[in-house]
This record gives C-alpha cells, sequence and structure tokens, in this order.
C-alpha cells in the first residue's frame, strides 16, 4: 500500500519508538468482540473519569471523549448515568448499531496473546497456538475484517507534529470518502459516525473542517490533545 517493504516499515517503526515518537503499541479490542456493547461519550474535562473505559481522548475544547463498555445496552445507560454524576452533563453520547459477538476460544486465546504482546509476528503466534501460520493469518483477517482488533500506535502528536481531529458526521459515507485519505480510525453505522483523523497543521484541520461542513452543517470538530488505549 506504501510502497515499501515489511523490513523497512518495521525498522521506521523501530525508529519511531526508540526516538519516543511512538509511545507504544497498542491492541485495541471492539467490545463486541467480547459480546459487549460499548458507547462514545464525551464530558467536559473539568476532572477526569476515573472509572474504566476502552479509549479515551483529551481534546482540546476542554473535552475528553471516552469510549465505554457495558454487557447491555441499558448497562451503557446507567454506566452514562453514573459518569454524568461525576463528570456533569455529556456533551455528546453517540451509541452506534451493533451486534455483539460470540468469540470461540480459539479467537479468545488469540487475541489475549496478541494484547499482550501486540508486535508478535504471524510464525510466533502460530507456535504459541500451535496451528499453522495460514490459519493465524485468516483468524487475523477475519478480526480486523469486522472492526473487532486494530493495532493502534500511542503517538507523541507534539514530537510528530501532527494534528489529530474526530469530526462527528450524520453523514457517514461522504464522510468517509471526504476524510479517506486522512483517517486514522472510522466509528460509525447507517445513522452516524466518528472520523479520526491527522492533519499537519491547525490551519490544515480548520479548512478541511469547513470544506467538509457543506456537506453536513451540523458536524461537530474535536482537537485532540493525546490519546491511550486501557
Amino acid at each position: 500500500m506504501i510502497g515499501i517493504s515489511s523490513p523497512a516499515v518495521n525498522y521506521r517503526v523501530d525508529k519511531l519508538i526508540q526516538d519516543k515518537v511512538i509511545k507504544k503499541l497498542s491492541l485495541y479490542v471492539n467490545p463486541n468482540f467480547y459480546g459487549k456493547y460499548h458507547a462514545y461519550v464525551a464530558f467536559k474535562n473539568i476532572k477526569d473519569w476515573e472509572g474504566e473505559y476502552v479509549f479515551k481522548v483529551n481534546c482540546l475544547e476542554e473535552t475528553n471523549v471516552y469510549e465505554i463498555e457495558g454487557s447491555s445496552l441499558d448497562d451503557l445507560k446507567k454506566k452514562i448515568d453514573i459518569m454524568s454524576e461525576s463528570l456533569d452533563y455529556p456533551r455528546m453520547v453517540y451509541i452506534p448499531k451493533q451486534q455483539p459477538y460470540n468469540p470461540s476460544n480459539f479467537d479468545l486465546k488469540l487475541v489475549s496473546i496478541m494484547k499482550e504482546e501486540p508486535t508478535l509476528d504471524t510464525m510466533y503466534l502460530a507456535d504459541k497456538m500451535k496451528v499453522s501460520t495460514k490459519t493465524i493469518r485468516r483468524h487475523i483477517r477475519y478480526l480486523y475484517s469486522r472492526n473487532f482488533i486494530r493495532l493502534i500506535p500511542e503517538i507523541d502528536l507534539t514530537k510528530a507534529g501532527l494534528i489529530m481531529y474526530a469530526v462527528f458526521t450524520h453523514n457517514v459515507e461522504i464522510g468517509r470518502k471526504f476524510f479517506a485519505r486522512q483517517m486514522f480510525r472510522e466509528i460509525s453505522d447507517d445513522t452516524a459516525g466518528i472520523f479520526v483523523n491527522v492533519g499537519d497543521s491547525l490551519e490544515e484541520v480548520k479548512e478541511e473542517f469547513f470544506k467538509f461542513r457543506e456537506f453536513d452543517k451540523d458536524a461537530d470538530l474535536m482537537i485532540a490533545i493525546d490519546y491511550s488505549v486501557s
């Protein structure tokens, strides 16, 4: 896709880690994989949420965005109510349409190993799981295709000289095409979505966002200071 070999990619990633541009590599696991539900909720960052979360983004606009999980939709709503008691009324709540998964014991073990050591190659995973590399690749491709797992680099945005920003929109199809080149992550269903993107400067981000506003005048912009995967 980017025209360089796997060893060259690994060398560059290792160099970025050595230079502390990449703080660490984490395996994000969608709660749906474990048969759970998830939601995204934003609060004014008067204080941080001390409870559990899956993913967190600290934003420039005095806002923190949390991805949280629950055993059911009702459980999610109860958790949002509990967070609201501590953090005040949420600025945004987004619960995408979702279908919890029933993973096999094989997939549970595979994801558990990958979460502990996200950079393990397929040969090592095959040895640990006592199966062929072909089987490992097939399972990993499936998990990625269902958006159950993602390898996420936790980047020092200041050192990298990048601006990370998220756009919340109800115009998902146009958002997917519009942000395709700079997209870091997409969370969406057929009614709404959050597109997490990267840009080189605030001016570029502002220009891109105002262009997108021509397609969705109600789109919201959040600029990230940092983020973390639990």
